[in-house]
């Protein structure tokens, strides 16, 4: 078994049907946590970010309900993850980013934001 070093951190955005009631949503959240340790991830955290209004209808919905989920994974890990995703019904969109890009991103900004705020 390898160690927690070869492990790498990922954010998953889930959105659900608008729908879906508070507890059931609890419920799912609790699903995909117990997904992300059966394959010997360890969740760092998990957050109901609310209900959300789409920019333009997905699939004849207009709204979603959106939570994030903060995990540290084996990457050899992330295929059969997203493969059980796709099982679950209730999962009406994921994005799963690795931690580093998320960071690499914001990074970049950083020089383009200072620039604009030294301009009088």
């Amino acid at each position: 078994m390898r160690g927690r070093e070869s492990l790498k951190t990922y954010e998953a955005i889930f959105i659900f049907s608008n729908s879906i009631k508070e507890d059931a949503l609890q419920k799912i959240i609790e699903q995909i946590q117990g997904e992300i340790t059966k394959l010997k991830g360890v969740i760092k955290e998990s957050k109901i970010l609310g209900r959300r209004q789409f920019a333009r209808m997905m699939k004849k919905e207009d709204s979603g309900q959106y939570a994030r989920v903060d995990f540290d994974l084996d990457p050899s890990s992330v295929a059969p993850l997203l493969a059980r995703f796709k099982l679950n019904e209730s999962i009406f969109r994921l994005q799963l980013v690795a931690a580093d890009e998320v960071e690499r991103n914001f990074s970049r900004r950083a020089p383009l934001e200072e620039g604009i705020d030294g301009i009088a």
